[in-house]
Parts: structure tokens; sequence; C-alpha cells
């Protein structure tokens, strides 16, 4: 039985790690397995002129409402300049008025699908291989489509660093079930009607599995499952993926939802996808198959077996239809090495059965990860490995950077870290950044002492303060993380870390993020609920989501701790880097690190 392991639309910068690593598994094994790529390549097909001619179709449609609708012909122009950041201005004419810019690009068609159909096709055959000053040339072009798409489809809009993004479909059972049927604003169905399901009517899998990596993955995912289970009903439907994961439970509840797919795989598929394989394809029954639920004729059931992945058994990833010089994560550890901050959800990931211990079998041997590190450069040369654990130790970035600095070609990495004792040594940092150590993405939460000692977080401000210092001096790139609204936290303790990131900015090269205070069903915070002051509410069980809403007996409420997230993301936004201004968060901290991997960063004038 051939079997089809599927990614969908999420980041047109990263493959996805999950099916890669799995893909390669299976395929070691003997079984009849193909990686399909609908990530990268529906990004890439969305911005050609085949897809951008229906694009335009659309549009035109709209072109009768509004000429007779002044709101509808300004908002039209205001999303299409906004979805470009502008990028329409250099082509049109800046002296265009926003409620003029439909029409000038109605009457430019052939000539705008022509120029981002050409920057596509640059980026496809280059990619990061390009300098930046062309890459970034190219990037504005394509933004231009993705202003087209948005404008034809709003208010879905498609997204660089997330994918299907926008306020069009909460992730509600009722909003997803509405999305995969709805041709007015998903523009993933000609996509897949066009693209996908000849290449499935050809290979007639008969079995299909799809990961979910991250919420907004839910409507790119559900409207494929749907789209199969609408002409083949036959095919077995397996969805898994780390947000899966996190859902499951609920999606349990909605029963509707069953409809798109037969089963879903809890934590790492690698030690239970090959028997599903084996049972689907003999027809039998799926209750012997550990961290599994699935359909069995009108009723759900789950799996009493649990059993967890040894990290150590895992194969490197193999990739498909990856673009030159491509962004590579890899996996050296589940869960967290610290693992003791009172909010934090990483620990219970890469889990089957949602625990929080550090085993060695969540902690893949070093020599293997350096070996996976290798394999990856040889195979495909990427710009970089990005380690995507929650977070890597001094101790392990060593040892990967010893060995670069004994190799005859280095490769460059990224990871997430944490404020160690370790980095606060000036020749410490020296060493990383001298064997390939491009920086990282690291957990402050706090610009103030009391706060972090709250959370637990092992995390000495003095310390931050000197590893921001000698990280900027050594050439290592940080990306900040913060948290407003930690029980006991004042408006007084959440100032001290705006102010925080206001007088360090400078030598924060890849910048912030500032959230508010998420309580997760499953987390720490809600299991220690009555220590905290805390007051939990469960969303209603169609929502496919852990967060809660919450009251505190001490310190800011919900609204406060998201309206002062708001208030300081603006006040900073004048510091930050100056591609935010063309690209999301996601992506601009990808592009940044791969610039410096190539030992070169764009010059201003190739931003503005």
């Amino acid at each position: 039985m051939k079997v089809w392991v599927c990614n969908t639309l999420t980041s047109i910068f990263y493959p996805m790690l999950g099916t890669a690593r799995l893909y390669a598994y299976l395929k070691n094994k003997g079984y009849d397995i193909v990686l399909k790529d609908f990530n990268q390549n529906a990004f890439f097909h969305m911005l050609s002129k085949k897809y951008l001619e229906g694009v335009f179709v659309r549009l035109e449609d709209k072109f009768e409402p509004a000429t007779r609708s002044k709101f509808l012909r300004e908002n039209l122009g205001s999303i299409l300049l906004n979805s470009s950041n502008n990028g329409f201005r250099a082509i049109i004419g800046s002296k265009i008025d926003n409620k003029n810019i439909y029409y000038a690009l109605l009457g430019q068609k052939d000539f705008l699908i022509s120029r981002i159909d050409a920057a596509r096709e640059a980026l496809d055959k280059e990619f990061l291989g390009l300098s930046p000053e062309d890459f970034l040339a190219h990037f504005k072009t394509i933004l231009c489509g993705k202003a087209l798409i948005d404008a034809a489809y709003f208010p879905a809009q498609l997204d660089f660093g997330f994918g299907f993004h926008g306020a069009m479909y909460s992730p509600r059972a009722g909003d997803i079930i509405r999305a995969v049927k709805d041709e007015q604003f998903n523009f993933l169905i000609p996509y897949y009607n066009n693209e996908v399901m000849p290449l499935l009517e050809k290979e007639r899998p008969g079995l299909v599995g799809i990961s979910i990596t991250h919420t907004a993955d839910l409507v790119p995912v559900f409207t494929l499952a749907h789209l199969i289970k609408s002409k083949h009903p036959d095919i077995h439907i397996c969805l898994g993926g780390a947000t899966l994961t996190e859902i499951a439970y609920r999606l349990e509840k909605n029963l509707k939802l069953w409809d798109f797919f037969d089963s879903l795989i809890l934590g790492p598929a690698e030690n239970t996808f090959g028997e599903l394989i084996e049972r689907v394809g003999k027809r039998e029954n799926l209750a012997a198959i550990p961290n599994t639920i699935y359909r069995e004729g009108g009723s759900i059931k789950k799996s009493e077996k649990v059993c967890e992945f040894d990290l150590n058994e895992a194969c490197a990833p193999e990739f498909v239809s990856l673009r030159p010089k491509s962004i590579l994560p890899l996996e050296a550890s589940s869960g967290c090495y610290w693992g003791k901050c009172i909010f934090c959800y990483y620990p219970r990931m890469g889990t089957s059965g949602i625990t929080a211990g550090y085993e060695n079998k969540r902690v893949r041997n070093i020599e293997l990860v350096i070996d996976d590190l290798k394999k990856l450069q040889e195979r495909y040369d990427p710009s970089y490995v990005g380690l995507i654990d929650a977070s890597t130790s001094p101790h392990r970035l060593e040892k990967i950077v010893e060995y670069n600095l004994k190799a005859e070609k280095k490769i460059p990495f990224s990871a997430f870290i944490r404020f160690e004792k370790e980095f606060t040594s000036p020749s410490f940092c020296d060493k990383l950044a001298k064997g390939g150590f491009l920086g990282g993405q690291i957990g402050l939460e706090s610009g103030s002492q009391r706060v972090n000692d709250i959370i637990n977080k092992g995390v000495n401000i003095k310390d931050a303060e000197t590893i921001i210092r000698n990280f900027h001096r050594a050439g290592i790139l940080m990306h900040v993380y913060c948290v407003v609204g930690v029980p006991g936290e004042t408006k007084k303790n959440a100032l001290m870390t705006y102010k925080f990131l206001k007088r360090w900015h400078r030598l924060i090269g890849l910048g912030w993020q500032i959230f508010s205070l998420y309580v997760l069903e499953h987390g720490p915070l809600a299991e220690r609920a009555n220590e905290f002051g805390l007051k939990a509410h469960a969303l209603p069980d169609d929502y496919l989501a852990q967060v809660m809403n919450y009251e505190l007996k001490d310190g800011m409420s919900q609204a406060e701790s998201i309206n002062l997230t708001i208030q300081y993301h603006e006040r900073l936004k004048r510091y930050m880097h100056p591609l935010r201004h063309i690209m999301d968060v996601e992506t601009y901290k990808a592009v940044i690190v791969a610039f410096k991997a190539k030992g070169v960063g764009p010059a201003a004038e190739d931003i503005g």
C-alpha cells in the first residue's frame, strides 16, 4: 500500500521537520512511503502566473460593486497597499490615492503578473543563494502577489511566516467546517483542486498522514482532508504533529470534524505509524496501536497504550522539494532541561503522554546530533540549521562548536537557549561564534528580578545584561522573549520589562517579542492554580485551543496584561529592525540569520 505523509501551508522559509524525520524512518524500514511538500510548493504555486490570473478574475468580479461603493474602493486600495508593505508604490507611482490603486492595478494586470511571476521564479531557483540585495528586491515583488491574494480572498490572508492567516476563521470546529468548503475566502481550494488532487488520482495512496504543526495549519489541513474524503472516502487519513497532540483531547469531543479523517497519533509517530500502515492495509482493528485516537463506526475511541519514542532511534530527516540554501530544522532533544518555569508548556512537548520529565530517551546523543548535522550539510547545503529544542544547554552547544572548529567545513547553526552563567564569559562566547553558532532565541521573561524569581526562571538580570553585551561583541544574534501578567506582577514590574528592552535594543540583533500571560489547560499554571491565586476557565469544547480565560487574586487582570503588551510593542516599534517593515517576525528572524551565515547583511537602502 502506498502511503503519503504531507505538510500543508505553514512557512515559505522552513520545511517541516516532523514529516521529514518520519519519512526517513519509515523509508529505512522498507515502507512504500512518499513525502509530499504542500508547504513551500503551495507558496510558490500561488505566486505563479497561472494562479494569479485566477486571482485577477476574482478581483475583476469585485470591480462593479467597487464602483458603487466609496468604502469598498478605498478599503481594497488600503488592503492592497498594507498587505504589500507599500510594494505597489514602486510599481504604480506614489501619488495614486488609495481609492484609485485598485483601478490602477486592474489596468496593469499583465505587467504585474509578469513581474511577480519573474520574482517568484528567481526565488524558486536560487532562494537564499541570492545576494541580500537581490533576495530583498524579489521578496518585495512577491509581497505584491500576496497583496493581490489577500484582496481577492479578504479577510483571509496569505502569510509568509504563518501560512493561512487572518480574521476570517477562528480555531472553532464550526469555523473550520465552514472554511473547508468556502471557495469565497479559502484560497487553498484552487491550489488543492488543480495541483494536489490530480496527483492523488495518479498515485492513489491508501493512507495519507497530514501534520498539524501550528494552529494556523488547521484550515489548510482540514481543507485537504475534506477534499480527499469527498472524492475517496476509502482513503484512511491520519493526523499528527505537535499542535495536534496538544489539542487532541478537544478534537475527541468534536465529532463532526471526524468526517474529514479517521485517526490521529499523539506525539512522535515513528513507533506507531508503521503499525498503522500494517493494520490499515490489512483492514484490521486499530485498538492495539499505541498513542492513537481513532474512529470506529459512529464512535471515537482511544488506545489505552502509551509508548514514548526514544529520540536516539530517530533518523536524520530527509527533506523534499528544497529551495537552494534553505534553512533546515533539527530536533536534538524534546522538552526542556530546565523545565521549572511556572507558566511553560515546553517540557511537555514532544511526548505522547504530555509528560514533563526530561528523560534520557528525550535527549539525542550529541554524537548522533553532530552526525545529523553532517548529513544535512552534505545532502542539502543549507544556509544554516536551526535547532528547535525548547532549550539547548551551553555544554551541548560547545560540543557542536568543537566539531565545527576541527571540521573542514563548518555547519552554521542557531538554537533556543537560556541566559546561563557560561555565557557571561567573553571567551566562551567568542568560541561559540568562531565555531559556527549564529545566535538564538532566548527567554528573558521579565526585566524585574522579582518577577523572574516568581516564574522560577533561574535568570539573573545582571547576568542577562552581561550576556547581551558579550553576544553583541562576539557577533552572535539574539531574539528575546518576554511575558507580562505573571501572578503577583505589578504594572511597575511590567514597566521594567519595557525599559529593559528599550535600554538594550541596539544590542539585541534579532529583536524581541512581548507576550501577555497564557494559561493553558494542561500547563503548570492551571495545575497549580490555587497556589497562585488563579481562577481559570476553559473555552467552550468547540475551540481547538488550550488557552484559558482567567482571573488573578494578586496581580494584573488578563485584560490589563493584554493591553500592556500591546502598548509596549507600539512604543518599541521605532527600535525594531527595518526588515520588520516588510516581513512578519518569523520571516525576518530567519532571513537575518541566513544573511549572517553568509557573512553579510542587507544595506539600509535595500530594506527601505
